[in-house]
C-alpha cells in the first residue's frame, strides 16, 4: 500500500491497522522532515518543482519504480484513514478477472457536474477547465453523462493494459485540469482493462473514513484568482524595453547626449516664453471685456431710467 504526500498539503496520518498487517505501508515524499511510525518514508523529488499537485498526482496514476516489486499496489489518498487492513480490502474489492477496482462519487450525478464543481470551488483555472470539457463533449461525450468515479483509494493489478491506461491517464493531468477525477472515466475507456466501480461512501464505510485532514492546507489547493503566465510575460517584455533603452543611452556619445539635453531646454525655454505671452494676451483681452461689460450695464441702467421718467409723465 502507498500514498503520495508532496509539498506538505496534508499531514500523515498514522494507519493503526499496519499493527496487524502483513503488507508494506510506503509514503513517498519530499519532505525532509516528515517522519512516521506506521509508514515507510521515502523521499522522492517533485516531477515539477513550483506544481506541487501535479507532482503528487503523478506518484498517484503511475507510481514508483520502487513499487515493481508488486503484482498487486493499494493507493490512497493522504486524507484516507483505513479501518481493515490493505490485505482485507484488495481481497474484497479485486477479485479474480479484475485489472482495477475503485469506487463511485458518492454524490455526484455526472461528471459535467464535476466539473461545475471544480470551477466554483477555484480548484483550478476555469480557462482550462472548460477548454477540457468542450474537448471532451466533442471526443467522448457519453463520459460527460457518466457518473463521476471517487478516486481516493485505487487497487490496481501490474500488468501492461494498466500501465497503459495509466499513462493516458497522467496525460490528461498534465494537459488538462490536475484535479484527476475529471479525467479518469477516459484513462478507463479502454477494453483491455477490467474495471470494477464500487458503489460505497465515500465518507465512511466498513474499509475507511475520508477525509481525516487535521494539518490539511486548503489554500495550497485553490486555483491563484490571476492567471501567473500573462503578469510574468509582460513583467519580461518591460525588462527587455528598459534593457534597450540602457543599451541604446549607452552606445551614444557624451557629447550627443549633452547636445540633446540643451536642445530640449532650448525647446522648453521656448515653449515657456509662448505660454507667458498668450497669458499676457488673455489678461488683456480680459481687462477689455471687463470694461465694454461696465459700459454697456451702465447703458443698460441708463436706459432704463428715461423710460421710468418717460412713462410717469403721462
Amino acid at each position: 500500500m502507498y500514498t503520495a504526500l508532496i509539498g506538505q498539503y496534508d499531514g500523515l496520518i498514522e494507519q493503526p491497522v499496519a499493527a496487524t498487517s502483513t503488507a508494506d505501508f510506503i509514503c513517498f515524499t519530499d519532505d525532509p522532515d516528515l517522519t512516521s511510525e506506521t509508514w515507510e518514508i521515502r523521499r522522492v523529488e517533485r516531477a515539477f518543482p513550483q506544481d506541487p499537485v501535479r507532482s503528487a498526482r503523478m506518484y498517484k496514476i503511475l507510481g514508483h519504480d520502487s513499487l515493481d516489486e508488486y503484482d498487486v499496489t493499494l493507493y490512497i489518498d493522504a486524507s484516507v484513514l483505513l479501518r481493515r487492513s490493505p490485505e482485507q480490502i484488495v481481497e474484497d474489492w479485486l477479485t479474480d478477472g479484475l485489472d482495477i477496482a475503485l469506487s463511485s462519487h458518492g454524490y455526484r450525478e455526472q461528471l459535467v457536474d464535476e466539473f461545475d464543481e471544480v470551477v466554483r470551488l477555484q480548484y483550478d483555472d476555469r480557462s482550462r477547465v472548460y477548454e477540457q470539457l468542450m474537448d471532451y463533449s466533442v471526443e467522448y461525450p457519453e463520459v460527460l453523462e457518466a457518473r463521476p468515479l471517487w478516486t481516493g483509494m485505487l487497487v490496481r493489478r501490474r500488468t501492461p493494459a494498466v500501465a497503459s491506461a495509466m499513462r493516458v491517464w497522467a496525460d490528461h493531468v498534465l494537459r488538462y485540469s490536475r484535479r484527476d477525477q475529471l479525467s479518469v472515466l477516459v484513462a478507463l475507456r479502454s477494453k483491455d482493462v477490467a474495471v470494477r466501480v464500487l458503489d460505497i461512501d465515500n465518507f465512511d464505510s466498513p474499509d475507511h473514513e475520508w477525509p481525516v485532514i487535521p494539518k490539511r492546507r486548503i489554500l495550497q489547493g485553490k486555483a491563484p484568482a490571476l492567471p501567473s503566465g500573462p503578469l510574468l510575460a509582460e513583467l519580461r517584455r518591460a525588462n527587455r524595453q528598459i534593457e534597450g533603452l540602457i543599451a541604446d543611452f549607452g552606445g551614444r556619445a557624451a557629447s550627443d547626449v549633452l547636445e540633446s539635453e540643451r536642445n530640449e531646454r532650448d525647446r522648453a525655454d521656448a515653449a515657456e516664453e509662448r505660454l507667458e505671452a498668450v497669458t499676457r494676451q488673455l489678461e488683456s483681452t480680459a481687462w477689455d471685456l471687463k470694461q465694454t461689460t461696465g459700459i454697456l450695464g451702465a447703458t443698460r441702467n441708463f436706459g432704463r431710467a428715461v423710460a421710468g421718467k418717460f412713462r410717469i409723465g403721462f
